[in-house]
């Protein structure tokens, strides 16, 4: 190795050993500062005072804080060096208690320091504060409540409009010395609604204005709430048609009618996303069996949810006109028993039936009871006994014709010996 080599290493090496012997010291003079001075103390200046229960206890027996000597305090907080360090201003509250007033006038009130969840309280202690007290001035409370206007600013999207505005609280309830409430005619709101497309909903600040619609700029009234929250409707149109389910059955079909709605659309008003779920309104399901003639059928539109339809359109009427339907009643006694369970006999109490057709006016005329038989599934009988057993109709050589309604039939079933 070289001298250059040598003397390079050298000077590494006692470069080494000085910034360990630097991070020893450093170390050790850390424990010592802390074994002798475990506590550290620090100032905090203009720290807010709060004041429990202004708004609630204190206003509920009739009085308020008109003024405050001290609406900041310094305090000097002594404690563990990590704990203090970690402290801030805006992590401590000091708190003045309200409970104490019961009259008007001057009163001295005690506070108390809060620290944040992270901190015991026999970790720190107040050291040193500018102020012990806290003296305020007491009045009495009156209220007054006064309408809140809402002024929208801009226009709603093109094809939307904005309905009235509704208020959260609807009137402002205020508190304050009977004078400077005397001269407050109401509070005001400003709500943007520029291009909106929907409701919107917003949580606002208010201004108060005199008689004179002047600003009223008094710190001494004050409010129930702090925020109104105003929602706007915004809504669009969209045209729907009206529509009437038909149920059809041999002999009932829509080839046999003709039908018109009136009107046959309508204008729902809603919101946009409510109206993009809705393409049509049914009025009803119409059951072709039931039409033998022609008939004009009224309804009341309804309106979906969140929906409203213009003045005055509230009835839809439905305007049926049927063509070669016929309804006729014939008497079958064509009646067979099914599924009859082994071990047991079967014998009909009910022997015929009044059944009723509908069909086409040449097939009803030319169908007599012979053509109709009827029959009774007993799978489900277990033991003797009557029972009333639901009938099938069955209707030979005649494609359009049906029989209308449900039928039963009593059966008798006995055990075989």
């Amino acid at each position: 190795m070289s001298s250059m080599e040598r003397n390079s290493s050298e000077k590494k090496r006692r470069a080494l050993r000085i910034a360990i012997s630097i991070l020893v010291a450093v170390t050790l003079w850390l424990y010592v500062d802390y074994q002798k001075h475990p506590n550290v103390t620090r100032t905090f200046r203009d720290v807010p005072v709060e004041f429990s229960d202004e708004d609630t206890t204190l206003a509920d027996k009739g009085y308020m804080l008109l003024s405050c000597e001290n609406t900041t305090i310094d305090i000097r907080l002594k404690g563990s060096r990590s704990v203090i360090s970690d402290l801030d201003r805006s992590s401590l509250r000091v708190v003045a208690d309200t409970s104490s007033i019961t009259e008007t006038g001057t009163k001295t009130l005690s506070y108390q320091v809060y620290y944040p969840d992270s901190v015991s309280r026999n970790n720190v202690s107040v050291e040193w504060a500018s102020a012990y007290t806290i003296t305020v001035q007491v009045g009495e409370l009156a209220r007054k409540e006064v309408p809140i206007r809402c002024e929208l600013e801009g226009e709603v999207a093109k094809g939307y409009t904005a309905g009235d505005a509704v208020l959260d609280p609807a009137v402002l309830e205020l508190r304050g010395q009977r004078d400077d409430l005397a001269s407050v005619s109401y509070a005001k709101i400003h709500l943007s609604v520029q291009n909106a497309e929907k409701t919107v909903i917003q949580a606002l600040e208010f201004e108060l204005y005199d008689y004179n619609d002047i600003l009223v700029q008094n710190e001494n009234i004050r409010a129930a709430v702090k925020l109104i929250q105003v929602t706007v409707p915004v809504r669009t149109v969209k045209e729907v048609p009206l529509r009437v389910e038909f149920r059809e059955a041999p002999g009932s079909t829509l080839s046999q009618i003709e039908y018109t709605i009136s009107p046959r659309t309508v204008e729902l008003t809603g919101e946009k996303s409510v109206l993009e779920g809705i393409d049509s309104i049914l009025l009803d399901t119409v059951y072709l069996q039931d039409i033998t003639s022609s008939k004009s059928l009224h309804y009341t539109i309804p309106v979906p949810d969140g929906c409203t339809l213009p003045e005055g359109v509230e009835i839809a009427t439905v305007t049926i006109v049927a063509r070669d339907m016929a309804e006729t009643t014939r008497t079958v006694t064509q009646i067979e028993l099914e599924n009859v369970p082994s071990g047991f006999s079967a014998a009909l109490v009910t022997t015929s039936l009044e059944v009723t057709l509908h069909g086409t006016q040449n097939e009803i005329d030319a169908i007599t009871g012979d053509d109709v038989r009827l029959t009774v599934d007993l799978s489900s009988v277990t033991e003797a006994g009557n029972y009333t057993l639901p009938a099938n109709v069955f209707i030979g050589n005649y494609e359009n014709v049906g029989a209308k309604g449900k039928y039963q039939v009593i059966v008798n079933v006995t055990k075989q010996n």
